[in-house]
C-alpha cells in the first residue's frame, strides 16, 4: 500500500503548496471532503485535476429501539455461547435451557425480519436468499 505522499504509482509527493481559504470557505471544504470521505488535501486534489469526487448518501437513520434489542440479542446469545464453550472444556455438560434458546432465536429473526423491512423502505433491498435466518 502506498504511503501518504506517494501516489498510487509509486510516484512520491514532493512538492507543498500553501493556500489560503476564507473561514466559510474553509468549512465548506471540510464539509464536502467530509461527505465524500476523504481528506481535504485529497478532496481538494480531485477537484483540481478533475477527477470524479464522490458525495455518499448520508447514512440511514439508525432506529435506536431497534438496535438496543439486538444488542440484547446478541450480549445473550454471548453469554450463552461462552456459558456452553466454558461447560465444554471443563468437561462438564452443557445446560441451556431448550425452551430460552428458542424464545432468544425467535426473538432474533424477528428482529431481522423488522430490520429488513426497515432497509426495505428505505430503498435498500434484501434478497430473500440472503437471509440469516
Amino acid at each position: 500500500m502506498p504511503k501518504k505522499t506517494q501516489r498510487t504509482d509509486g510516484v512520491i509527493r514532493t512538492i507543498r503548496l500553501s493556500i489560503r481559504f476564507a473561514a466559510d470557505e474553509y468549512e465548506q471544504l471540510k464539509q464536502k471532503a467530509k461527505e465524500g470521505r476523504v481528506s481535504i488535501t485529497e478532496f481538494i486534489r480531485r477537484a483540481a485535476f478533475r477527477r470524479r469526487v464522490v458525495e455518499l448518501p448520508p447514512p440511514l437513520e439508525l432506529n435506536w429501539k431497534l438496535y438496543a434489542e439486538l444488542n440484547v440479542i446478541g450480549v445473550n446469545l454471548h453469554q450463552i455461547a461462552t456459558a456452553a464453550t466454558n461447560a465444554s472444556k471443563a468437561g462438564q455438560s452443557v445446560n441451556i435451557d431448550p425452551k430460552q434458546l428458542q424464545n432468544l432465536v425467535e426473538s432474533l429473526r424477528t428482529s431481522i425480519k423488522e430490520t429488513q423491512m426497515q432497509l426495505l423502505e428505505c430503498g435498500v433491498t434484501v434478497d430473500e436468499s440472503e437471509e440469516i435466518i
